[in-house]
């Protein structure tokens, strides 16, 4: 019990951190992005999001370290969101926007894999 309330501190705490420079993120970037604003910012925090998960997991597949629970589930958990994904998506839809809400999808997905990829092979060739 005394480990899994620690670990929900330390998830809370990074979610807290990760929720924070997410709003932070996607304020900015939605000034930039004209009507596709409000989805700009939750594009971009998904793919760097996954980025970075791809990238830091790596340290953390065979051992259970508290770094772990604060940065994968916590951090990267509060950075990225797939819920404000779906909600975002389905504003485009509601819009009448189906062409834009299919290319955000896919461009999400695709870009998402393709972060995260890109971060764990980083993370291999950065220990070679």
């Amino acid at each position: 019990m005394k480990q899994l309330l620690g670990d929900v501190l330390l998830a809370g705490t990074g979610g807290f951190l990760g929720a924070a420079v997410r709003l932070i993120s996607c304020v900015a970037l939605s000034a930039w992005g004209g009507q596709w604003g409000y989805a700009w910012g939750t594009f971009a925090v998904n793919i760097v999001g996954s980025f970075c998960m791809g990238y830091v997991s790596p340290f953390w597949l065979s051992v259970q370290h508290p770094a772990r629970v604060f940065v994968l589930v916590g951090v990267l958990g509060g950075f990225t969101t797939f819920s404000s994904f779906s909600a975002d998506t389905l504003r485009m839809l509601q819009d009448g926007r189906a062409g834009a809400a299919a290319l955000y999808v896919g461009a999400s997905v695709l870009l998402g894999l393709a972060a995260a990829w890109g971060g764990f092979v980083l993370h291999g060739w950065m220990l070679k």
